[in-house]
């Protein structure tokens, strides 16, 4: 008899924990797509565009850039409309510029002194066949879509790509994925965003 309870009170306990777990999935992937909805609607809005942001922000810093996204609630943008956040690096320095997506006007500057894998980064950056502004053209190209976010990355996700560009586009209500090898120029594991 007991044996039938404690058999009943597992059943129902595991019923409910299947049911939070399912519900926290269904929760965080509605959430997760209500912030896709809000970067693409700030996206479209933007007044200047990221290659505009990397222009200006490239007057206030040296170096090579690293990396550039789109952040459309950040609290450094002028009202509404997000910053453009832009990081730039030489052998020593790192350079974080955040430009205003409506009125194209540096809202924050800082600089760090880069540690060691940072300068390793830098080094094979700089060494690559591809550099950023060529890879943000081929992701372009390549998606028909407008360069939101684009990253350099040195690491082993992909055996035969080491050193390669992560980019997020717009193109129209969706966002699209693709990453640019930083020596071939050629693309790789493209995927789509809701």
């Amino acid at each position: 008899m007991m044996n039938k309870i404690l058999k009943g009170f597992k059943l129902t306990t595991l019923g409910a924990c299947l049911t939070l777990a399912l519900s926290t999935g269904i929760v965080t992937t509605a959430a997760s797509a209500a912030t896709n909805v809000d970067e693409i609607r700030a996206a479209q809005a933007a007044k200047i565009s990221l290659k505009q942001a990397i222009t200006i922000a490239s007057k206030s810093a040296s170096g090579i850039l690293i990396s550039a996204d789109f952040d459309e609630d950040d609290s450094d943008a002028v009202g509404k409309g997000g910053v453009y956040e832009l990081e730039f690096s030489t052998d020593s320095v790192n350079y974080e510029i955040k430009v205003d997506a409506n009125t194209g006007k540096i809202v924050k500057k800082e600089t760090d002194r880069l540690d060691g894998d940072d300068i390793n980064d830098y080094q094979v950056q700089k060494k690559a066949k591809t550099d950023i502004m060529k890879a943000i053209n081929i992701a372009e190209k390549q998606t028909g879509g407008k360069i939101l976010e684009i990253e350099f990355e040195n690491d082993r996700d992909y055996a035969n790509h080491t050193a390669y560009y992560k980019a997020d586009l717009l193109k129209g209500n969706k966002i699209v994925s693709i990453n640019v090898d930083a020596n071939s120029g050629k693309t790789f594991a493209n995927k789509f965003k809701k």
